[in-house]
C-alpha cells in the first residue's frame, strides 16, 4: 500500500453574514502540500507555522512554539495536529494537520473489510 502525507491548514473565523439566517462563522481549508515522507511533511508544515508567527505573537503564558515532529508529542508520539490554543495570540482559530493518505485498490479494501467483519463476528461469538 502506497502512502503519502497531506499537510492542510483549516482556518475558522467570523465574517459578515451572507444573509440573516447565517451566523457569520466561516471556514477555509488550504493544502500546503502532499509529500512522500513524514519528514518532508514536518518540514513544510513547520515552515507554514513560521508564517503565523510573523503575524501573531506567542502567548506570553505559554511562550513556546508548537511544532510538528516525530516524537515531540504526548508520551513521545508524533505531533500531527497544531492549534493556536495557548500557543499564539491569534484572532481566529486554525488547525494545521498532517494526515496520512493511503492509496489502495478498492477491491482489496472491500476484501480486507469483509475479513475484519468475519474476525469480529468470531470474536463476539467466543465472548458468549
Amino acid at each position: 500500500m502506497k502512502t503519502q502525507e497531506l499537510v492542510t491548514i483549516e482556518f475558522r473565523y467570523k465574517d459578515k453574514p451572507k444573509s440573516e439566517v447565517f451566523s457569520g462563522s466561516e471556514s477555509k481549508t488550504i493544502t500546503v502540500g502532499v509529500f512522500d515522507t513524514f519528514d518532508e511533511a514536518i518540514e513544510a508544515g513547520n515552515k507554514a507555522l513560521e508564517v503565523f508567527e510573523k503575524h501573531f505573537k506567542l502567548n506570553v503564558h505559554h511562550n513556546k512554539k508548537n511544532r510538528f515532529g516525530k516524537n515531540n508529542g504526548c508520551f513521545g508520539y508524533s505531533t500531527r495536529l497544531i492549534i493556536p490554543l495557548a500557543y499564539l495570540q491569534c484572532p481566529f482559530d486554525f488547525y494545521a494537520k498532517i494526515t496520512t493518505l493511503k492509496f489502495q485498490d478498492a477491491e482489496q479494501t472491500i476484501l480486507d473489510v469483509l475479513e475484519a467483519e468475519k474476525r469480529y463476528r468470531e470474536y463476539k461469538n467466543k465472548q458468549l
